[in-house]
């Protein structure tokens, strides 16, 4: 029998919340990647450091530990740009969306965070690596209030086939 938190852990990751209106927010706190004075993301750009090669949808898996075994469930990533700021949408098929939000690219390094049901932050902390589009990967861990909860990787969704 699965133990709850290990069932909390897979809802969390698997029951993706769907991306809800605005809510009014009060002064946010600094955070990490953000500009002061404007809120915004900061540009984790340069010519050594380009975001776009994070652009587009991104598929694989996310692996998660439940004592005696494991559950691999797909996931979808859509990493957007919007006025200079990365973001986008997490999905696991079948099971719904979530906003991907705070996306710091430094180097080959990427953290990004994605909100589940009940306000749940799932904290993606991951490398990329590769050098050609074909060949890029992004690995790592996923946590959930400071703690491993997941691992994931994934490459660049192939587009769709043609229809015959």
């Amino acid at each position: 029998m699965i133990r709850s938190t290990a069932l909390a852990t897979l809802f969390a990751l698997c029951l993706l919340a769907v991306p809800r209106a605005s809510e009014a927010q009060g002064p946010s706190k600094p955070q990490p990647g953000v500009n002061k004075g404007t809120n915004r993301q900061a540009s984790a750009t340069s010519k050594t450091d380009d975001a776009s090669t994070l652009l587009g949808a991104w598929s694989g898996t996310a692996t998660i530990p439940l004592g005696d075994s494991t559950i691999v469930v797909p996931v979808t990533y859509n990493f957007t740009q919007t006025n200079g700021a990365l973001g986008g949408v997490a999905m696991v098929p079948g099971q719904g969306a979530g906003p991907i939000a705070k996306v710091v690219k430094d180097g080959n390094r990427l953290r990004f965070v994605v909100t589940a049901p009940e306000n749940r932050l799932l904290e993606h902390d991951g490398t990329l690596s590769g050098a050609s589009a074909a060949a890029r990967v992004i690995e790592g861990m996923v946590n959930l209030d400071n703690k491993p909860i997941a691992k994931f990787r994934i490459t660049p969704a192939k587009p769709a086939a043609p229809p015959r």
